[in-house]
């Protein structure tokens, strides 16, 4: 197939889209974060017009690339031929050392409750503690979902290092383990456990409804990966990746910047359930290179057939339960 006559990059448009939204956006949440959220908790302790105007970039995020995929979908197709991929090489590694960092966080915070430490509010972890039994309270208090999220954590980085050695590496014997594939879709579930195990109250909540929604955003885009690596072929593969993908790296981003200015560089304590996460730029990094460099939408007056039929063959190549990108 002759890629360039029969098909084009998006990367593009859905970068200065992505960089559009995060020009947007991240003044607002730095404004709010400063000035309007309590440090401690994370929740609103005012008000103001950057709360709506918030909320409307949010809609924008979510509807643009769900209408550009929507409206591209008999045309998009992913690139999995083997070359060099610089770009998404680096951020599979940064990747897999925040996945491995995190790991070591999460395990650093269940011990600390395996211990009888408790998380730091004393007047919840007495409630909990007077109205669970000890493994009722491991799992209500995260001390679980940490440990999971550990695990999968350690064996999403060695599926990104496998990943970064293709890129590195296109000419070499390796291959993508479709249970390891899930691992980074079963952390992210994790991720969202931890946050649904402390009370709280959900009024006026700020930090936790953003992280939320990239979590979200982020299992989609992680969930149609491991299907891709695991062979589950579909013509709507490019799609999800997409539509997913890009609300997913905008929102990493505006998560984690504003919370690195306010709890590092001012010094302000971290919240419980917003901490500065170093994993959330480093999957931002990659899923930009990622849908950057593969996503392809075939020019008008032909169809993604060749990708998809270049996909099926390489699937029929392989052993079953190795996916080659």
């Amino acid at each position: 197939m002759n890629d360039n006559n029969q098909t084009r990059r998006i990367a593009a448009p859905a970068l200065l889209f992505a960089a559009l939204m995060l020009a947007l956006m991240l003044p607002l949440r730095l404004w709010q974060q400063m000035r309007l959220v309590e440090q401690r908790t994370g929740f609103w302790a005012g008000s103001d017009v950057t709360i709506l105007l918030l909320y409307i970039c949010l809609g924008v995020l979510a509807a643009v690339p769900a209408a550009a995929a929507l409206g591209l979908r008999k045309r998009a197709a992913l690139d999995l031929t083997r070359q060099r991929r610089i770009a998404e090489g680096v951020a599979a590694v940064l990747v897999a050392a925040a996945m491995l960092w995190d790991a070591f966080a999460a395990l650093r915070f269940a011990f600390r409750l395996f211990s009888g430490a408790g998380t730091g509010d004393a007047f919840l972890d007495g409630m909990d503690m007077q109205r669970s039994s000890p493994a009722q309270y491991y799992i209500r208090s995260g001390a679980m979902a940490c440990v999971l999220e550990a695990l999968a954590g350690t064996v999403g980085a060695l599926f990104f290092c496998r990943l970064a050695a293709i890129d590195f590496l296109p000419g070499k014997s390796v291959y993508l383990r479709r249970g390891a594939a899930l691992a980074p879709f079963v952390w992210a579930v994790c991720r969202i456990l931890r946050r649904f195990s402390r009370t709280i109250s959900y009024l006026r909540v700020s930090d936790l409804f953003l992280g939320l929604m990239m979590l979200v955003a982020l299992m989609l885009f992680l969930l149609a990966f491991a299907q891709l690596v695991g062979g589950v072929h579909g013509t709507n593969k490019a799609v999800v990746l997409f539509a997913a993908g890009l609300p997913a790296a905008v929102l990493a981003l505006v998560c984690f910047i504003p919370r690195f200015v306010v709890y590092t560089v001012q010094g302000f304590a971290a919240p419980q359930d917003a901490p500065v996460e170093w994993c959330d730029p480093a999957f931002a990094l990659f899923i930009l290179a990622f849908v950057a460099g593969r996503v392809r939408v075939a020019r008008r007056g032909y169809e993604s057939a060749p990708l998809a039929q270049e996909e099926a063959e390489d699937v029929q190549d392989l052993d079953l339960d190795n996916l080659d990108l």
